[in-house]
C-alpha cells in the first residue's frame, strides 16, 4: 500500500481521460469563464480536501495548454518552506514562460522588474505595502537621514511594482495580439496548505503585485481551511472569511464525487486494492474488507472525505500489519474504526468492555437500513461477530440461546422469526468453529500499533 497517492499521468491529447471522475464538463465551463475574464480578476476553486482538487487542476492545465493559452502552475505548498512567497511566484512565472519564443522581450522585462521588485521589496515593505502605510514610530529616536532613506525605500518599492505590474501587462497584452483567446493563467493550487504567514503573504503579493488586465489567477483552495489559516495569522477575532470575500472576485466550488467513487478512486490510486478485495479477505460475500461496505459506513456515520481517506489508510495499515487476522473480523474492525473517528469515548468504553454487545446493538440500530441495505442475513451475520469480539464465545452463546427461545416461541409474530432466524443461523455457524481467541485483544492490539493509547490502565490489552 502507499501512503500518497502516484502521480497523475495525463495524456496531452485527452486529458480528462485521467480522471476517476466526470469532471470534463466542469472544465469546460471553467474554460470558458476565463476565456471572457477582461480585467484582472482572482478566482477561488474550492472543494475539501482529499475530492481530487490537485488532479482536476492538474487536467485542466494541460487541457489549456493544448487549446493554446499560456498557464503557470503553482504549487504554493510544495514552496512554502523559503522566507519569501513573493520570490517563490515570481521564480515560478518566469521559468515555465521562458520557453515562450514570440515573447522573449516582455519576459525578459518581467524577470528584470521582477527581480527589481524584489531587491525593494523585502518582507518588512512587503507588510508596509499591504497596509498601505509607513511605520515610523519611534522617528524621534530616528535621526533626519534615517527618516528619509525610510521614506526613500518605501518610495522605491511602490515604483519598483509599479514597474513589475507594467511588465506584467506587457506580457498579457502581447498575448491579446497573438489572438490566442486566453488571458494569461496563473494557477495556485495547495494554499490551504500551507503556513499561515506564507499563505497570507502569497494572496497579498498577489492582490498588490499581480493586479493587472489580462491576468487571471484561478486558486485551488479548501475555502473553509483557508478562512481559519488566515483568522490563525490575524488573530482569533479576525473575519478569516469576510477577508477572502473582499480578496476573491468569484468563488467556485468542484463538484464532490460521490462517496463510493471516491472510495474506489482513492483504494486504487493508494495501491490498496489487493488488500480490500484480494484473496483472504473476500472470501464470502459477509467477510467482504470493501469499498462498498465503506461507503455505507461512511454514509451512516456522515464522515468526511478526509474521514473516508483516513479510515481507508488505517483499515489498510490494520491488515497489512497483521495478515493473520480472521476476515470475519473485516467489516467489525472497520466499524470499531469509525468509532474511533465518530465517537472516541464510546471507542474507549468498547475497548475497555464497559458496554455489552447488547447495548452496542441498540446504538447500532438506528442506523441499520443504510449500513447494511435492508439486508437481514448480513445485519444478522455482522451481530453475531460483533458479540463474538465484545463478550467472547460466552455471549456468543448466550445469543445463540437467545434467538433460538424467539425463533421457537410459541405464537412468535412473523417479523420476530424473519429478524431472528437469520440471527440464529449465524450464531450457530460461529459457536460450531468453537473460537478460542479472544478477539478484543487482537483488536485492541491491533489498533494501539496505529498509536491508540485508552486513558484507562484498564484496557484489555497490553502496549
Amino acid at each position: 500500500m502507499r501512503f500518497e497517492p502516484k502521480k497523475l499521468e495525463i495524456p496531452d491529447d485527452d486529458p480528462w481521460a485521467a480522471s476517476a471522475f466526470p469532471l470534463s464538463d466542469t472544465g469546460e465551463r471553467l474554460t470558458n469563464l476565463v476565456k471572457q475574464a477582461e480585467g484582472p480578476a482572482v478566482i477561488s476553486l474550492t472543494a475539501p480536501w482529499g475530492t481530487g482538487k490537485t488532479s482536476f487542476l492538474d487536467m485542466w492545465t494541460v487541457s489549456l495548454r493544448s487549446q493554446g493559452a499560456k498557464v503557470v502552475k503553482f504549487s504554493a505548498w510544495e514552496v512554502d518552506y523559503t522566507q519569501d512567497a513573493l520570490v517563490a511566484l515570481i521564480q515560478e512565472l518566469s521559468g515555465q514562460l521562458s520557453d515562450d519564443h514570440a515573447s522573449s522581450r516582455s519576459i525578459e522585462q518581467i524577470k528584470s522588474k521582477g527581480g527589481e521588485l524584489l531587491r525593494h521589496v523585502g518582507p518588512l515593505a512587503v507588510k508596509l505595502l499591504t497596509s498601505g502605510l509607513v511605520d515610523i514610530e519611534g522617528v524621534d529616536d530616528l535621526s533626519e537621514k534615517l527618516v528619509e532613506k525610510k521614506l526613500a525605500d518605501h518610495e522605491n518599492a511602490k515604483l519598483s511594482a509599479s514597474r513589475f505590474r507594467d511588465s506584467l501587462h506587457a506580457y498579457a497584452k502581447k498575448l491579446e495580439e497573438q489572438e490566442s483567446g486566453f488571458p494569461l493563467i496563473i494557477i495556485v493550487d495547495e494554499l490551504d496548505r500551507c503556513r499561515p504567514t506564507y499563505a497570507v503573504e502569497l494572496l497579498e503579493s498577489i492582490k498588490h503585485f499581480f493586479n493587472v488586465d489580462g491576468i487571471v489567477f484561478v486558486i485551488g483552495v479548501d475555502i473553509a481551511q483557508l478562512g481559519e489559516t488566515v483568522k490563525g495569522h490575524y488573530g482569533q477575532g479576525y473575519d478569516g472569511h469576510r477577508y477572502l470575500n473582499k480578496f476573491f472576485h468569484l468563488q467556485l466550488k468542484l463538484p464532490e464525487p460521490n462517496v463510493d467513487a471516491f472510495c474506489r478512486n482513492t483504494i486504487t490510486r493508494l495501491g490498496m486494492a489487493d488488500i480490500f478485495e484480494g484473496r483472504g479477505l473476500q472470501n464470502t460475500a459477509r467477510n467482504s474488507f470493501s469499498a462498498d461496505f465503506i461507503t455505507r459506513l461512511a454514509t451512516s456515520y456522515e464522515l468526511s472525505l478526509r474521514d473516508i481517506e483516513r479510515l481507508l489508510l488505517e483499515s489498510g495499515a490494520v491488515y497489512s500489519a497483521n495478515s493473520n487476522i480472521p476476515p470475519l473480523l473485516s467489516r467489525v474492525i472497520l466499524w470499531l474504526l469509525v468509532q474511533k473517528q465518530h465517537d472516541p469515548k464510546f471507542f474507549e468504553s468498547l475497548l475497555n468492555q464497559k458496554v455489552t454487545a447488547d447495548e452496542v446493538w441498540e446504538a447500532i440500530a438506528q442506523r441499520s437500513k443504510l449500513l447494511f441495505r435492508e439486508s437481514i442475513g448480513e445485519e444478522a451475520y455482522f451481530r453475531a461477530v460483533l458479540t463474538l469480539v465484545l463478550d467472547g464465545q460466552s455471549g456468543l452463546s448466550r445469543l445463540h440461546r437467545r434467538s433460538k427461545e424467539l425463533v421457537e416461541e410459541d405464537n412468535a409474530h412473523h417479523t420476530q422469526v424473519t429478524y431472528w432466524t437469520p440471527v440464529l443461523s449465524a450464531a450457530t455457524d460461529l459457536v460450531s468453529k468453537n473460537f478460542r481467541s479472544n478477539f478484543l485483544d487482537t483488536v485492541g492490539a491491533t489498533l494501539s500499533l496505529l498509536g491508540y493509547r485508552p486513558n484507562s490502565d484498564s484496557a484489555p490489552y497490553g502496549h
